[in-house]
């Protein structure tokens, strides 16, 4: 409670808040989506209801303000740089709005007569509750390559994205959500509204620039004790920061777990926090203990999120129980990876989860078909080249299966004799 104070304090001093009940500028309503039950907490609290996302009906900015916050990010990043949130190449890059005062001078007139009363209507909140914890200038852009956003979740009680390029500037891009796998795209000045506990991404932009404000709002009154003991949890835990990546030695191992053993105690229904355990335990090689976590997690989103059930499979296959795998995989390969620009990547690895277990059960010919999928894509995938040829042994076809051993030598002595991944 003392760290939410000491936050809403401290966001009083560098943004605006309402005074009293403020009614505000924006009248024009919003298209309201209807999300499962208990998708973000149980009975979806403190929101209390199924509509959790939110598609503005008018603009919530000008254009002229969308301009002018445009217009400040390209002169800070010119001079001074991005942040660095995801400096990755396929991630977008961004500006903090408390960067650039300018900027901070209009977003805070807006919050004050429009943006902070809006927010909190659509959800009964007292607007004079809410701050604004951090907010920022986004850009999407496909020529550099930093065209996207991976899945996620926010430090929020609320997230809002109000669009501030033209539609017709870029092809691509939009908000996608886990729970439906819809995308919600906006016109300029138009704003997407949800909780941040809402799983989503930002669907890589294929042609011209895209520009997003960002605000992640609190209120006074939702200290929000799930979602910062998953943050304490995440910092020093395992789970690697993107999709794909390789996991993080622990900063505290022990202090992870325990942060997030509460956390999910606190809300069972936080995927993201049944995920980061989950990543822990496999650190800890307790693959039935990961295996409950990940299953809880798919289970959290709904059985939506393919990394969950991917994650969930490799611990049954740690296991040797084969044959949830593959039915874990197969679930996975169906829902197909969240847009963004290692999808293919995700899938590939999960199409060859799915032929290693296939391998595993003597189901050569099957196995086969699959390995063979993956090598058409990947000539360079080490562990599918060999378990085809294990496969073309086991199906009486030598000759294949030596030319299979062949393409794994040729991939050990390209690459030092060490990578056997995909």
């Amino acid at each position: 409670m003392r760290e939410h104070t000491t936050n809403c304090a401290a966001a009083k001093q560098i943004f605006a808040v309402c005074k009293g009940s403020a009614v505000g500028g924006y009248s024009e309503g919003w298209e309201r989506y209807e999300t499962p039950a208990d998708l973000v907490s149980p009975g979806n609290e403190p929101y209390g209801t199924r509509e959790l996302l939110l598609k503005s009906s008018g603009q919530l900015l000008s254009d002229s303000e969308c301009d002018g916050l445009v217009d400040a990010m390209d002169a800070h990043s010119a001079s001074r740089g991005w942040d660095q949130r995801y400096p990755l190449a396929g991630y977008t890059r961004e500006v903090k709005v408390s960067d650039m005062p300018e900027a901070l001078a209009l977003l805070n007139a807006s919050l004050e007569s429009k943006l902070l009363p809006a927010a909190a209507a659509t959800f009964g909140l007292e607007p004079s509750s809410l701050r604004v914890n951090e907010a920022l200038v986004v850009k999407y852009d496909a020529v550099s390559g930093h065209n996207a956003l991976p899945v996620h979740c926010d430090f929020s009680l609320l997230t809002l994205n109000v669009a501030l390029s033209p539609r017709d500037d870029y092809e691509g891009g939009g908000t996608w959500f886990e729970h439906s796998g819809e995308v919600l795209l906006c016109g300029r000045g138009e704003g997407v509204l949800h909780p941040g506990g809402l799983t989503h991404c930002g669907v890589p932009v294929t042609r011209g620039t895209r520009h997003v404000l960002v605000l992640f709002l609190l209120s006074a009154t939702e200290p929000q004790l799930g979602g910062r003991l998953q943050a304490i949890g995440a910092a020093a835990g395992t789970k690697p920061q993107f999709a794909g990546g390789t996991p993080r030695p622990p900063a505290d191992l022990a202090l992870s777990c325990a942060a997030l053993e509460r956390a999910v105690a606190t809300n069972p229904c936080d995927a993201e926090s049944w995920s980061q355990l989950g990543h822990n335990r496999v650190h800890e090689r307790n693959h039935a203990a990961a295996e409950k976590c990940f299953a809880a997690a798919a289970k959290a989103s709904a059985g939506r999120s393919f990394a969950a059930l991917c994650d969930c499979a490799a611990a049954q296959a740690a296991q040797d129980k084969h044959d949830d795998a593959l039915a874990t995989l197969r679930r996975a390969l169906e829902l197909g990876a969240p847009p963004g620009p290692t999808a293919a990547a995700e899938v590939r690895a999960a199409r060859l989860q799915a032929a290693t277990a296939m391998l595993e059960l003597r189901m050569y010919e099957e196995a086969g078909v699959a390995f063979d999928g993956v090598v058409e894509e990947d000539g360079d995938a080490l562990q599918a080249w060999a378990g085809l040829g294990v496969c073309m042994d086991a199906l009486g076809q030598p000759e294949a299966a030596l030319s299979c051993q062949k393409q794994v030598l040729r991939i050990k002595l390209g690459s030092g004799g060490g990578n056997l991944g995909t």
